[in-house]
């Protein structure tokens, strides 16, 4: 199953995009002969995952793939062979992990010792991505301290829960669970072995699933089936169900605070100011508890700063600066906590340069230059740090040409006029480069436009203006800039015009707020 933790991917009133690198992966198409009886399908009320054999009648699959309400099938790989479910001998909520008794019997696979993985260790996982049988092969890229699950760079699909991971010799050292990309995650072999020392006699899955541990699954993974159908506030009342029967499900929490955002997001669009920052605030909190119960989570992290840098937006369109630069500050934090913990992510260091530029153009406006300098070259630092990792990634591009650009205008304040042209010149490469990857990216041409301004190419400016109109017609701080342009070419009617419709786009949101 393809869990739901979404990134950010944009404010409502933020200009700039929030998204994710993509890992590279290899296939092996042709099912590996001779473990048809090995490798099985699950079928559920869901459709398909999978499992695997670890002794002749049991076979080992994730909670969450049997957890819901209706009959459960074990197929072999060509679906010529069919094992009854007699019940669940054991399960392991934290791990995700389940023991099914089956009628029948299959070939187990031997399993591995987890605590000598090390990173870069060759892995395959061996399951039913998108319902087709197949193996894919990765490396591993970390091993979680707290509770020794194993991060691996392999792009799986859904339909991946519950296969076997596998080393070099073919034994078993880990349990897919989760995919996030550019990552997926398993559980470890060691854990099962834990599992299945401790299996007791079969309990019947209706039974088994009146569990207060395992509704909570079931209305987790309803949550996130609402939340990626837009139903959000139904999404968080699953959630709240689901935290209520288990109070340590962190995902819960995780994509309780995603939803949060998002309906904070909607309350800030439609003018509902106070419900916006209630929801940012408590989204917050929900992230807080998924640090808390899983510390060494890095994507939450990454959402508690998303949810930070909204309330810093909050407070700075209402004046508060001093708190917004708080949460600016706290987003910053927390996006450098993710870089500790996986350094080879584009996005935190993406957007810990987003937010390092607008801390800058805030200490710039209170007159604290230095600070602000200082913060647009750390931007420019983060977002060519991003560009290492995924060249093709668009949005440090315009990211890195917003801190080239903001930092020439205090060069050109201080006379430094030289620096400054260098550095506008910069920031329309950028934005140049940013348009290939993405053509038809408003803000792109929007900041080039004003960066060609500044080295006093002023139709070449109106030109980029049209274009990131033609793009987004209600961009109104893209009117304002033509409109300076045109001025400066001794355009008078045909600027006041575009400040006109500036100022018309701005009051039509203020009263929306």
């Amino acid at each position: 199953m393809k869990m739901s933790r979404i990134f950010l991917l944009g404010l409502l009133f933020l200009s700039f995009l929030f998204s994710c690198a993509r890992a590279p992966q290899q296939i092996i198409e042709a099912p590996e002969k001779g473990i048809d009886f090995t490798v099985v399908r699950v079928e559920g009320r869901f459709g398909a995952a999978s499992g695997f054999f670890v002794a002749p009648d049991k076979i080992a699959t994730n909670i969450h793939v049997i957890a819901h309400p209706g009959s459960i099938f074990i197929k072999s790989a060509d679906k010529q062979k069919v094992w009854g479910v007699e019940g669940v001998m054991a399960f392991d909520v934290r791990n995700d992990l389940a023991v099914l008794k089956v009628i029948g019997e299959g070939v187990p696979f031997l399993l591995g010792n987890s605590d000598a993985v090390g990173v870069g260790d060759a892995v395959i996982a061996t399951g039913y991505p998108d319902g087709k049988y197949r193996g894919t092969q990765g490396i591993v890229h970390r091993v979680r301290t707290n509770d020794k699950w194993l991060q691996m760079k392999i792009n799986l699909a859904g339909g991946s829960s519950g296969s076997p991971v596998r080393n070099s010799k073919g034994r078993v050292i880990g349990v897919v669970s989760a995919v996030e990309d550019p990552y997926s995650y398993a559980i470890p072999s060691n854990a099962l072995r834990t599992l299945i020392d401790r299996s007791r006699l079969a309990e019947p899955l209706t039974r088994w699933r009146k569990r207060k541990h395992i509704r909570a699954y079931i209305y987790s993974v309803q949550g996130q089936r609402k939340y990626n159908a837009n139903h959000y506030n139904e999404a968080v009342a699953d959630f709240d169900k689901a935290i209520k029967l288990n109070p340590e499900k962190v995902d819960a929490y995780y994509n309780r605070g995603l939803a949060k955002f998002t309906l904070g997001d909607i309350e800030f669009a439609q003018g509902n100011l106070e419900k916006a920052r209630k929801l940012y605030e408590t989204g917050i909190e929900d992230s807080t508890q998924a640090i808390k119960l899983n510390p060494e989570d890095a994507y939450a992290y990454h959402n508690r700063a998303g949810g930070k840098f909204r309330l810093g937006q909050f407070e700075m369109n209402r004046g508060a600066v001093a708190k917004g630069q708080l949460h600016y500050q706290g987003a910053i934090h927390d996006w450098t906590q993710v870089i500790e913990l996986d350094s080879e992510l584009a996005d935190p260091y993406n957007n810990r340069g987003i937010a390092k530029a607008t801390l800058g153009e805030s200490k710039a406006g209170q007159g604290d230059i230095a600070g602000a300098q200082a913060l647009y070259a750390s931007a420019i630092e983060d977002c060519t740090q991003a560009i290492r990792l995924y060249p093709e990634y668009a949005e440090p591009y315009i990211n890195r040409g917003y801190a080239r650009f903001r930092l020439g205008k205090t060069k050109a304040d201080q006379g430094a006029m030289a620096a400054a042209r260098i550095l506008y010149r910069s920031a329309v490469e950028d934005c140049t480069r940013a348009i290939r990857l993405d053509p038809e990216n408003a803000y792109a041409y929007g900041n080039r436009g004003v960066a060609k301004a500044a080295l006093g190419n002023a139709e070449g400016a109106i030109d980029d203006f049209d274009a990131a109109l033609r793009i987004n017609p209600n961009y109104a701080e893209v009117y304002y800039d033509r409109g300076r342009a045109k001025e400066a070419l001794g355009q008078e009617e045909a600027a006041q015009v575009d400040f006109q419709k500036a100022k018309a786009l701005k009051s039509d949101t203020e009263q929306q707020r």
